[in-house]
């Protein structure tokens, strides 16, 4: 397993894999209004605010990835991180100007603050790379599994060729939302 991987789905988004520690983590490199921003997919750098700094700026460490960013012209110190990873930096919401009809202003959670930062073409996208790499993963246990003399008629086999097509009929259906968005 490469350590850092990444892929260039358009100029604009690279969908990263970065192992830190022996988990594998998944993160969106993308382009909006002049940023580049990096994104962490995966649940448990979203629900972890601490593995999630650690893993970036182990990630920004990277020899491999600092190369990826040179040869795309983006500059290590331009990045942004779509959560606040320094709670120091977090908005103080006792500043009575940030009061709105009489309430204080929730924070943003994560939800409102990811639908902020893509268009519903880009979250289109980002799901549909995401079940790319699903299907690419499944299809390699399945070459695995022929090379260990299992295939079709084999329950378990069997069961796995199943989630591959659901997940390639779940990928046609989404890019058919983007024909009509």
């Amino acid at each position: 397993m490469l350590e850092f991987s990444f892929e260039i789905m358009s100029e604009s988004n690279i969908n990263i894999e970065y192992v830190y520690g022996s988990e594998m983590f998944k993160l969106n490199l993308f382009l909006k209004n002049g940023y580049w921003t990096i994104h962490p997919f995966d649940g448990m750098l979203l629900q972890n605010r601490e593995l999630c700094k650690l893993v970036i700026i182990d990630l920004f460490k990277n020899k491999y990835f600092q190369i990826m960013l040179a040869k795309e012209n983006i500059a290590l110190s331009s990045l942004r991180t779509s959560i606040e990873l320094d709670p120091s930096h977090e908005r103080q919401e006792s500043n009575p100007a940030e009061r709105r009809g009489g309430r204080w202003q929730d924070p943003v959670d994560e939800t409102e603050e990811f639908i902020g930062n893509h268009s519903i073409e880009e979250i289109i996208q980002i799901e549909h790379d995401a079940l790319e790499q699903r299907v690419t993963f499944y299809a390699d246990l399945l070459k695995k599994m022929f090379m260990d003399n299992y295939g079709p008629g084999d329950h378990e086999f069997d069961k796995v060729q199943s989630l591959v097509r659901i997940l390639k009929e779940s990928q046609a259906k989404m890019m058919e939302l983007t024909k009509t968005v």
